[in-house]
């Protein structure tokens, strides 16, 4: 029987429940890989853990890094910079690293992926996008053979989930925002999440495997989802149009373009489906076409089971050369993207608003697909205006929004939602 021996860094909810999936998981795995996994060391900076356990602690998380007694170390701390010092002190060391740390890959992932390459050792993030979703593996072992032309998804459980509480139960934002945090699908300080910034490092982490380029955030074009309105969904549901947190990577023969945003997809699109807390990533890829993934993509459960498969992995020598994606410094553009458009004006209530309107979208030649005047909604001063606009560039839309708020008769800034037709 292969014996492994873990150092667990890092003790929250995350490392808690992968410390006791490895307890609940010990006999299933010696069955069925014929693999004595357990933790010999914890790397807890408060010098305790929640938990009853015998297992050696340190307060010092590079001990484990450097630990003879050490196999694989588990990084769930979170953050950059002590992650990343930890993840060198590892892999220098020659000790396998797994992480479910998504800043960490999105940020630093060419020079961890050489210096795993040069100490022959492997590191795991299976956990790193997509919660409890098999998505790097399908990409990796799955599609390899395939040239990716395109992939969309939803890679934040928590934007996820507070859509769809203000659809199915009318809450506003911060209400299904407080819910999360209750649900434990949120972060005290849920800043990273709702600003867009964990979904675009997800997104470019899919990208550098999709695309076998070097991806980092900074790469991705990203909206916040907390401008998003009540109405704006239900407006949306008029249209037949459902409200979700997109991530988006596409590969032409001229450019790449990579955006998470807030996007409405139609309602009978598979990714209209996905609710609450869980992901899906649609693939297009040249041999199989379209597939989808879907799954838990937030919990601590879930990211420990990723993480604990990435060590099973591991035990069976698997040593991925992740340096091949790297190579190549990725170059990426948003201004030529195109889709259709929600427009939500809060127009002035007096004759010839809408004239004006459309007299300033024709002049940059945009059609009008839908055009609603919320009658229902009127109030002293101004009245909702949606418009719905037919295929149009990025770079021409964000004119035509500075124009359109430039006039006199709008009041407030404008809503723009994408709508993809995926």
């Amino acid at each position: 029987m292969t014996r492994l021996k873990i150092g667990l860094c890092g003790t929250g909810n995350v490392g808690l429940a992968f410390l006791k999936s490895v307890n609940s998981s010990k006999a299933l795995i010696a069955q069925n890989y014929g693999l004595d996994i357990s933790i010999s060391l914890i790397g807890a900076r408060k010098g305790r853990v929640n938990d009853e356990n015998d297992i050696p602690i340190t307060p010092d998380i590079h001990e484990v890094a450097l630990s003879n007694e050490v196999d694989v170390v588990v990084e769930l701390i979170g953050g950059v910079d002590d992650a990343y010092d930890l993840a060198v002190s590892a892999l220098k060391n020659k000790k396998h690293f797994v992480t479910a740390n998504k800043a960490l890959i999105s940020n630093h992932s060419k020079e961890l992926f050489e210096l795993a390459k040069e100490n022959n050792v492997h590191i795991g993030f299976e956990a790193s996008v997509a919660g409890g979703i098999p998505i790097i593996r399908s990409i990796r072992d799955g599609l390899i053979s395939n040239n990716i032309s395109s992939f969309a998804g939803i890679l934040n459980g928590t934007s996820n989930f507070i859509f769809s509480k203000m659809a199915d139960e009318k809450l506003s934002f911060d209400a299904a925002l407080s819910l999360a945090q209750q649900e434990g699908f949120a972060e005290p300080d849920p800043t990273f999440d709702v600003s867009g910034q964990d979904a675009a490092q997800k997104t470019s982490i899919l990208a550098t495997l999709s695309f076998f380029q070097h991806a980092t955030m900074e790469n991705v074009y990203f909206e916040g989802v907390d401008k998003i309105s009540p109405q704006d969904i239900d407006y949306g549901e008029q249209l037949e149009l459902i409200l979700k947190p997109l991530s988006v990577g596409i590969q032409s023969e001229d450019e790449i373009t990579l955006g998470s945003f807030p996007a409405f997809v139609k309602k009978d699109s598979l990714l209209a489906s996905i609710q609450n807390e869980n992901n899906a990533v649609l693939i297009n890829a040249e041999n199989v076409g379209g597939t989808m993934y879907s799954g838990p993509g937030a919990g601590a459960k879930p990211t420990a089971n990723s993480v604990l498969t990435d060590i099973i992995d591991i035990s069976g020598g698997k040593i991925f050369d992740y340096q091949k994606f790297v190579q190549n410094k990725l170059s990426s553009s948003f201004e030529n993207f195109s889709c259709d458009r929600y427009l939500k004006l809060d127009a002035s209530d007096q004759p010839g608003v809408v004239a004006k309107v459309s007299t300033l979208l024709a002049d940059y030649d945009l059609s009008i697909d839908n055009l609603i005047q919320k009658e229902l909604d009127r109030n002293e001063e101004t009245i909702p205006l949606i418009v719905v606009l037919s295929n149009s560039k990025e770079s021409i839309i964000q004119k035509v929004i500075k124009n359109l708020e430039n006039l006199e008769e709008i009041n407030n800034s404008i809503t723009h939602i994408r709508i993809l037709d995926i």
